[in-house]
């Protein structure tokens, strides 16, 4: 009997030590991927804002190493929202309503009914507007499917050949790297957060200059990503901005919006 309750005694204490060591390696696991924690800021005459729906892309190796994706960034024209638009013919308060809500395409946010008449109306969407109430016989339905009324060139043409032009800088970096290429948007508060990244070296950039407050900005940046925790990128968060930081490794390219023909 005294045999028989000691084995059960052995059992029970290896069973215990095996718990503990899995809980442990459960609470504790080792680190082998990596986490950044991304926050974009821009300084204005008017103060410093945390900018909202900005994309950045991860890119694998230095700025060293892709100086000639670089140089395919910086010489690669871009035409602006504010002269695209006004090239398609585009109304006074459509481009208004385009800048005072950094929409690319008009499917960016809802369209309000203060925009269809009134002082903020836009004429293109009442335009739509109308043709929709003719289609659907809802006053509700034609507002929310107003924008299958407006010409594709109108509706999305902007953000399609910024999107083109953001699309061969991609293919350009993975057939240097043989690494894909990974993206992310800055949430209301400027943060985003890249996650599961292999550690090394990486560049980070907009690859296409942001519009914010009538300038281009294009971020050019060098970064090394360690194997981290979430907790521990949340302390650390890698802050881009316009101002001159000597703990960032950034190009920062800001420029004027040129004049469009009116």
């Amino acid at each position: 009997m005294f045999k028989h309750w000691r084995t059960i005694a052995l059992a029970v204490s290896i069973l215990t030590l095996l718990g503990i060591s899995f809980v442990a390696h459960t609470q504790n696991p080792q680190t082998t991927r990596g986490v950044l924690r991304l926050k974009v800021k821009f300084k204005s005459d008017a103060g410093t804002r945390e900018l909202p729906r900005k994309r950045f892309f991860l890119i694998k190796g230095s700025v060293a190493d892709n100086q000639s994706l670089i140089e395919k960034i910086k010489q690669t024209p871009v035409t602006s929202r504010e002269c695209y638009y006004r090239n398609h013919g585009a109304s006074e308060p459509l481009i208004k309503w385009l800048s005072d809500n950094d929409c690319e395409s008009l499917h960016c946010r809802e369209i309000e009914e203060k925009y269809i008449s009134g002082s903020e109306g836009v004429p293109e969407f009442k335009a739509a507007y109308d043709q929709g109430l003719k289609e659907f016989k809802s006053p509700e339905l034609a507002r929310q499917w107003l924008t299958v009324n407006i010409p594709a060139e109108l509706r999305e043409g902007f953000y399609e050949q910024r999107r083109d032009i953001i699309d061969a800088l991609i293919a350009q970096a993975e057939t240097s790297t043989h690494t894909k290429v990974v993206s992310v948007m800055t949430d209301r508060k400027g943060t985003a957060y890249l996650t599961d990244i292999e550690p090394g070296t990486y560049m980070i950039s907009n690859l296409v200059g942001s519009e914010i407050n009538g300038r281009s900005v294009l971020w050019i940046c060098e970064r090394e990503i360690k194997a981290v925790d979430l907790y521990s990128a949340m302390k650390h968060p890698f802050t881009l901005s316009n101002e001159k930081d000597p703990k960032v490794k950034c190009e920062v390219i800001e420029r004027p919006q040129p004049a469009c023909a009116r």
